[in-house]
């Protein structure tokens, strides 16, 4: 285990998708909370496309990736990975759907994602060099063109092909992540620093892209994964599981980890001080996907126009990509019976 950081009136489901959603009976009240319990599974494809919606399109899907719904869970497959992009985080996407329902997080309580998670990722490398150029999106074509002011970095695993699990908030930005690949699984935590999530999108001094940590997993074992974000008076902060073992956590969301001079794996320094997230993050939707993660950060942000980075389309898919299978998602919400 890596812990990251020194260290709910009663809440109430919407049901919007009754006839797809189950809702398990609630556990009695315990120690002055309540929990509730949403299993988030679609047997199909008429129930995926009600539960998930693919916002971004259909990405490899569109190029020859296959996805497969049943009562096993969903699986996709994209091998190898056929697109790219050059411009703010959109090469990042690969395959994404984030769920149609919206969960509240209690004022002094916690909202809990999990699923079981199976990861290959044929074609990635050790220690892997992804080089590019300072400048413009898709001014830098090939790396054997001239370059004023080179740039390189060596990626994880993960970065080059990842399963992964999303915990998002639209309104703000702010995600937490878990990225799993063949034999390698990341802790990611970040507030997206571009118009992905509207206009104008996150100031980049608020903006960050951390890795927390990474652990080895067996390859081709289904694990399970969990993201729980807490809040209470004087406290926000966000926990990460592998098996229900604590891997890691954050306090003080919304700041970035070397702001509060807590160690991580040096992807990728912030550019400001961020902010206190606590009273913004009231909901999050559920994500999963399939991702890379080569760019460098601040990802052509506008406000920071020197820091972009160009990565040709040969240094972006080299033959790696993924196939993902989620099952069991899961949500989970405690809330203090006084809140």
């Amino acid at each position: 285990m890596r812990r990251i950081a020194a260290p709910g009136k009663i809440f109430e489901w919407l049901f919007l998708f009754s006839s797809i959603i189950s809702l398990a009976t609630p556990v009695s009240a315990n120690n002055g909370y309540i929990t509730e319990v949403v299993n988030y599974d679609a047997v199909d494809e008429a129930e995926f496309n009600a539960m998930w919606d693919a916002s971004f399109g259909p990405l490899e899907l569109a190029v020859g990736a296959t996805r497969v719904i049943s009562n096993k869970g969903v699986s996709v497959s994209a091998v190898p990975f056929k697109t790219a992009a050059d411009i703010s985080v959109f090469d990042h996407l690969k395959y994404f759907a984030s769920s149609s329902q919206s969960f509240d997080v209690p004022t002094d309580g916690s909202l809990e994602f999990s699923a079981n998670i199976r990861a290959e990722t044929p074609g990635t490398e050790v220690d892997r060099i992804i080089l590019g150029c300072y400048g413009a999106p898709y001014s830098y074509q090939s790396i054997d063109d001239p370059c004023d002011e080179p740039f390189q970095q060596v990626v994880l695993e993960g970065q080059q092909a990842g399963v992964v699990l999303n915990m998002i908030n639209f309104q703000t930005g702010q995600l937490f992540d878990w990225f799993v690949s063949g034999s390698k699984a990341f802790a990611l935590i970040e507030r997206l620093p571009s118009v992905v999530t509207g206009s104008p999108g996150t100031p980049v001094e608020k903006a960050y892209t951390q890795i927390i940590a990474e652990t080895e997993i067996m390859p081709g074992r289904n694990n399970n994964f969990a993201i729980r974000y807490t809040r209470g008076p004087g406290s926000s902060f966000v926990e990460y599981f592998m098996n229900s073992q604590l891997f890691a956590r954050v306090d003080m969301v919304g700041v970035p980890l070397d702001v509060q001079n807590i160690p991580f794996t040096g992807y990728a320094p912030s550019l400001g001080s961020g902010e206190d997230l606590k009273d913004q993050l009231n909901s999050f939707v559920i994500g999963h996907g399939l991702f890379s993660l080569l760019d460098a950060f601040p990802y052509h942000h506008p406000d920071a126009p020197e820091l972009g980075v160009s990565i040709p389309v040969a240094e972006r898919i080299f033959g790696q990509g993924a196939i993902g299978s989620w099952d069991k998602f899961r949500v989970v919400t405690k809330s203090r019976l006084t809140d």
